[in-house]
């Protein structure tokens, strides 16, 4: 008998999560759909038990379990695999996982145990990076690994989740999930907000702004942040261009008067921060100031003002290149985005380049810049 479990936090089930089950029932005599109660890296911004009724709507066709959100505490994989071998001890145990998961497969806990108790059954992949990382699991664990046969589709769930937070269509979600959501108003704490935003933008530039928020909550999660600092993320990403179309003769209705030295591509930023302040009830002094030097930076910036700033160089439809901009390190990211946003300057402001953009290549550049 072989039994497949295929874990995950559901935040909320899409329809790649339904291909790879589907697939995986194929293979096995049982599929066991297993929503974790609290994941061990990542946060959840729904209850457990709401996402056990989205996954039971996803997934009709298996069993879906509620072990791990009875537990208390984190939910770790390898204790799931040791419940499931004693309720089966004559099954072959198969977990299935993600081409992701594959990749941070080293980042698990108990990875030797893992590979002892079950064949890892992996969504396909067919680029020579993951093809590297079969081989590197299979070596360093003794992991046996087999493939669905089938191309997971790329879809993300942030971006699903922010999606309803921008009350915006989701093709992604199985039909019945989606009707549960909309229903139930999940995924929608800043709806009135982001609608809010919509008034100040142009089409275009709401548009950029829903993928700023996307990149900036996924470098977030990278970063590993609290879900109040993620919050804090969402918000000055939201609100950073919001300023963008307010006409001079409006500045001082915001209290805020043009230094003569301010070259205009630079004015929204502060600007920005008094709107998100008089318009939005945004009091958190942290979330102002990123929103202030999203387009400057500035000496010693703090987490929130990095991810900011590089969240809005580096959101997928800028009109440039991206690759060489994302890899690395929050730092390495700011670094990059910085230098080239100095040499974008130079070019097309000649020397007119604000003092405060100066200070912060500087700062991040002390040898280099003169």
């Amino acid at each position: 008998m072989k039994v497949a479990i295929f874990g995950g936090t559901f935040n909320p089930p899409h329809n790649t999560h339904v291909k790879i089950a589907r697939a995986a029932a194929e293979i096995c005599d049982k599929l066991i759909v297993m929503p974790c109660g609290i994941p061990p890296h990542k946060s959840c911004d729904v209850d457990a038990e709401v996402r056990l009724r989205l996954a039971r709507l996803a997934f009709p066709f298996a069993c879906v379990s509620n072990s791990e959100i009875k537990k208390q505490g984190k939910s770790y994989t390898v204790e799931t695999l040791r419940e499931i071998k004693e309720q089966y001890p004559s099954a072959q145990l198969l977990l299935v996982i993600g081409g992701d998961s594959l990749r941070d497969f080293d980042g698990w806990y108990r990875p030797d145990e893992i590979c002892r108790l079950a064949t890892l059954v992996v969504a396909h992949r067919s680029h020579k990076t993951f093809e590297k990382t079969v081989e590197h699991v299979k070596r360093k664990y003794g992991a046996q690994v087999v493939f669905l046969d089938v191309q997971p589709d790329d879809v993300s769930s942030t971006e699903i989740r922010l999606r309803c937070q921008f009350g915006l269509d989701n093709p992604s979600l199985p039909a019945e999930v989606a009707r549960y959501i909309e229903q139930n108003h999940l995924y929608q704490k800043f709806l009135p907000m982001t609608q809010k935003v919509k008034e100040y933008l142009t089409d275009e530039r709401f548009r950029h702004t829903f993928y700023v928020v996307k990149r900036g909550m996924e470098l977030a999660e990278k970063q590993k942040l609290s879900p109040e600092d993620q919050d804090k993320v969402f918000v000055a990403c939201l609100l950073h261009d919001c300023a963008k179309y307010v006409p001079p003769e409006r500045y001082g209705d915001y209290g805020f008067e043009k230094p003569a030295d301010m070259p205009p591509p630079v004015v929204h930023s502060f600007l920005g921060a008094l709107v998100a302040k008089r318009d939005f009830g945004i009091t958190d002094e942290e979330i102002l100031s990123a929103i202030a030097f999203h387009t400057t930076g500035c000496p010693d910036m703090s987490v929130l003002q990095k991810i900011v700033y590089v969240a809005d160089k580096t959101e997928q439809t800028r009109p440039y290149p991206l690759s060489h901009l994302i890899s690395g390190s929050l730092d390495c990211q700011l670094k990059k985005c910085l230098w080239e946003a100095n040499g974008y300057t130079q070019k097309t402001q000649k020397k007119n380049i604000y003092p405060l953009s100066l200070k912060t290549l500087e700062f991040y550049f002390p040898n280099s810049v003169k």
